[in-house]
């Protein structure tokens, strides 16, 4: 078992993102993951309970899209 931990832990930090620097764009990139992840749990939370807006339907994809294109934009800017 603690090779195999070991194994994912070495991986994880082989993929890490540290190359990219702290800039706008880089904190713009964890700013729309955190909005990505609380909008899914809230989704997932509202779905339960009650009915969810459109609105939040429609932002999902759009928020994708916004990470798909600052993550070029970053691949672009800083390349490995």
């Amino acid at each position: 078992m603690e090779s195999l931990s070991g194994w994912i832990a070495a991986y994880l930090i082989g993929e890490s993102d540290d190359w990219i620097p702290r800039t706008l764009l880089g904190w713009t990139r964890v700013g729309l993951l955190a909005g990505l992840l609380g909008q899914v749990i809230y989704l997932i939370h509202a779905c339960i309970t009650l009915s969810v807006p459109a609105i939040l339907w429609f932002s999902l994809p759009a928020n994708v899209l916004a990470l798909v294109v600052v993550g070029r934009a970053l691949r672009w800017r800083y390349p490995v």
